[in-house]
């Protein structure tokens, strides 16, 4: 398995299931509300299973909405976080969640939340 199907994979099981706009890349303009899966950092830590090389490996599920209004900014972000942690794979693990933020895309703003995540990858 590639890093790319890994994570299409996780792509696949959020889409699936919601009817959320989720991208597996950097978009060049970011659209709200989404769901992106970007590389964390450490994004790739090595793991010994006896002569078993494998990688522990880092994404982070950025959850995009517009900064209209922050009350209903902050309650749409809630909403779309309790409905996409059901949908992970149990061979995913949630690290954190990071406190919702104002962030600046091209030349809007967004509220966003991260979700940090990580599995083992085995190449």
């Amino acid at each position: 398995m590639t890093l790319a199907t890994l994570r299409a994979n996780l792509k696949t099981a959020i889409t699936s299931n919601s009817n959320y706009s989720v991208v597996d890349y950097v978009p060049e303009v970011v659209t709200t509300p989404s769901i992106m899966i970007l590389a964390s950092d450490p994004w790739l830590a090595p793991v010994v299973f006896g002569d078993n090389k494998a990688w522990q490996v880092q994404y982070t599920l950025e959850v995009v909405v517009a900064a209209n209004s922050n009350p209903g900014a902050l309650t749409q972000l809630e909403t779309m976080v309790s409905a996409l942690l059901p949908l992970i794979p149990k061979t995913w693990r949630i690290i954190q969640i990071s406190s919702p933020r104002i962030r600046t895309t091209g030349t809007a703003d967004a509220y966003s939340v991260e979700v940090s995540l990580s599995t083992i990858y085995n190449p």
